[in-house]
């Protein structure tokens, strides 16, 4: 869990200087307040078959249901939000049941809300649970009393349900500017400032920013941010109210309780959406121009995952008692953020990779539960996950993206399987929302477990085929010898891939010469020579057209060439009989924007190009013309940036009596951006500088 925090060195402290827009309004102190109830509380109230001990509360011995009703809780102001948290121990086969229910007037309640626990606020290892968050209807706008009743069920556990600790978090954050106050300041702000796009970038959308929504002063703070580049995008709902529209309280609510009673020093999401359309502006970060500033949101996933959140609870009925659907306005503007942010960084959306702190790969658009291999969280809800496919096409539309792969799905018309006990992948879990799998198995005999997808090519040609083995959570390991047969032009190839090494990974079958109009297929069965008892994956597979073109990296991890003349490097696997070969790179990925067409009448593998400016992205590929057809390289991108950055030191204020020097600098880089600053000193007299901090983007 990510805190701020202060970094000090000995007598000398550096203060960072960021320039964040002034305040809209003076900031108002936060109403947040816990209420926790233990032992000693419940003497108070209505009990049925219960008992209390120096643990907490439970059901006698022998009953099948017990039930504690607490008095009327008065808070302590008058609050618009409400969050429970409790403390208990349930054993395996019993159940414990929480309701809430508050009122505006004493006696005149409200509906009782079936609270649960919200995965995305329960720190992982934490014996506390954190249930819903409750909103007072428009009608009312804010509450003052509250109410909860709990109800054990001991079930066919040897023991009660025991409660320990129960808390209620009281919130007010009605507080603040109107939505129109608030856009019309949004407005001024974004003609104040300079352009956020470059002009050939997908256009970042309207949000309401920080300055504007979170009124407190506490949202501004310069301590402790954390940053790591985008690589993928992270669907969540908040599991809150739909009926409630007053939602910039709710952001207000929910920031108050990441930061304050969570302790995370901030609120968790990059972004959240309401069901208007309306973006607002999450986690602080410096400079989203530049910089991505890491959220709490995902674990394992914060770091290189921007994190949006869907204001509401969109669960199906199957999953949750409440449900909803995420609105078209919703849906749009998550659309048209993830397009901003994937053209921004580079983001290929129809693809997936590892992250900064996983070892398993992740769809570069995926869920939050998608983060855990589909348990562990409903989060964003089975409705909105199940919106996935179509938020992918969505984003690839907006920025051009056309996959050069074609997909073939386990559920489509074209895939057909053994008729056999099959497992399907849990919360949704697999490329599209759905895969199969199945156990491997050594002994032919016990094999019953088949799949085979079917190709339908366009032309004759050599296709690279790969295949998927989704990151889902079955308590299981993967195969490592997945066994495929591509079957094509009466022949029979194999190819044994690792699914437990590559899992969450698009794996290549490799390359093969294909011919339009006759079956070629790929099939897979639960047989290995390698294990026995582990998972075997029957998922969406892909195929796209090669020749016998591959290209060479030219940037290194940064993504940035940074010299000129650039040095393209290729390889033709079979220089023989190519007639023409031909180089082309372009300022956009459908290449309708060439800048450079280079051909020669033979089999070339290397050429140098002197460009005359700098690029935020370029597209490359090379393509070969032989007797057999034509080959044509798979797209490769890179940044040139050749003019290196500026940088200064801005100030240095010497506090005598203090004993320690402020330091601010500033720089800037037009195409790329900084990636890092060195900050050095040496005393007066000294030859040799010493370091105080390396590569920092404070």
């Amino acid at each position: 869990m990510r805190m701020r925090h202060w970094l000090s060195l000995g007598l000398l402290a550096f203060l960072l200087v960021i320039g964040l827009p002034a305040a809209a309004q003076t900031p108002i102190t936060p109403s947040i307040e816990s209420v926790t109830f233990t032992v000693g509380d419940w003497e108070t109230g209505a009990q049925s078959g219960l008992v209390t001990g120096e643990n907490g509360l439970q059901a006698e011995n022998g009953r099948h249901t017990a039930v504690y009703t607490s008095p009327s809780i008065t808070a302590p102001f008058q609050f618009n939000a409400l969050v429970p948290r409790w403390i208990a121990d349930i054993p395996d086969g019993a159940a414990m049941e929480i309701f809430v229910r508050t009122a505006k007037t004493p006696g005149i309640w409200g509906e009782w809300y079936d609270i649960h626990p919200n995965e995305d606020w329960t720190e992982p290892g934490s014996t506390a649970s954190v249930g819903e968050m409750i909103l007072a209807p428009d009608t009312d706008q804010t509450h003052r009393y509250a109410q909860y009743r709990i109800i054990f069920m001991p079930g066919t556990a040897v023991r009660s349900p025991n409660l320990q600790e129960f808390t209620l978090t009281f919130i007010d954050s009605t507080a603040g500017p109107t939505m129109e106050e608030m856009l019309a300041q949004q407005a001024k702000l974004d003609a104040a400032q300079r352009p956020s796009n470059a002009p050939d970038s997908y256009p970042r959308p309207s949000v309401i920013s920080r300055t504007v929504w979170c009124i407190y002063a506490d949202c501004t703070y310069t301590a402790g941010l954390e940053y790591s580049p985008a690589t993928h995008l992270i669907v969540h709902h908040t599991v809150s109210s739909n009926d409630n529209t007053n939602w910039v309280a709710t952001v207000r609510a929910i920031w108050n309780y990441h930061t304050y009673t969570q302790n995370w020093g901030d609120i968790g999401y990059n972004y959240l959406i309401d069901p208007n359309g309306i973006i607002y502006e999450g986690h602080l970060n410096a400079d989203y121009l530049n910089l991505d500033v890491i959220g709490t949101h995902a674990s394992a996933a914060n770091a290189g995952g921007l994190g949006t959140a869907l204001l509401g609870t969109f669960t199906t009925p199957e999953e949750y008692p409440v449900s909803g659907t995420p609105s078209q306005a919703m849906l749009t503007s998550l659309a048209n953020l993830f397009a901003w942010k994937a053209d921004q960084r580079n983001i290929e959306i129809l693809d997936a990779s590892r992250m900064v702190n996983t070892s398993w790969g992740l769809p570069h658009i995926m869920g939050h539960r998608d983060v855990y291999g589909g348990t562990n969280t409903l989060c964003p809800g089975g409705n909105a996950h199940a919106l996935l496919p179509w938020l992918r096409t969505a984003v690839a539309q907006r920025l051009g993206q056309v996959s050069p792969y074609t997909f073939v799905s386990e559920t489509s018309s074209a895939f057909s399987k053994s008729n056999a006990i099959w497992h399907e992948a849990p919360g949704g879990c697999g490329w599209q929302g759905h895969a199969y799998y199945t156990w491997s198995v050594t002994n032919p005999a016990s094999s019953t477990n088949w799949g085979e997808w079917r190709l339908t090519l366009p032309q004759t040609g050599y296709y690279e085929i790969e295949v998927y083995a989704p990151y889902c959570d079955t308590n299981n390991s993967e195969t490592t010898g997945a066994t495929y047969e591509i079957r094509h032009n009466g022949v029979t190839d194999t190819a044994v891939v690792s699914h437990q090494a590559n899992v969450g990974l698009w794996m290549s079958l490799g390359t093969y010469y294909l011919t339009a109009g006759q079956t070629a297929s790929v099939y897979l069965s639960d047989l290995t020579t390698t294990d026995s008892g582990v998972g075997v994956w029957f998922d969406d597979i892909r195929f796209r057209p090669v020749t016998d073109v591959s290209i060479s990296d030219l940037a290194p991890a940064d993504g940035w060439v940074k010299q000129n003349p650039v040095d393209f490097t290729w390889q033709i696997s079979n220089p023989t009989g190519v007639q023409t070969t031909t180089l082309e790179v372009a300022a956009d990925a459908a290449f309708s924007n060439v800048l450079l067409t280079q051909t020669w009448g033979t089999a070339v593998t290397n050429f140098s190009h002197t460009f005359t400016q700098d690029y935020t992205t370029l597209y490359w590929r090379v393509r070969t013309i032989n007797t057999g057809g034509q080959s044509m390289s798979p797209t490769a991108s890179f940044g040139l940036d050749t003019t290196p950055p500026t940088s200064a030191v801005t100030a240095l204020t010497h506090h005598v009596a203090a004993g320690y020097f402020d330091v601010a600098w500033e720089g800037a880089d037009a195409v790329s951006g900084m990636a890092g600053y060195t900050v050095q000193y040496r005393a007066g007299g000294a030859v040799d500088w010493s370091t105080l901090v390396t590569h920092t983007l404070a």
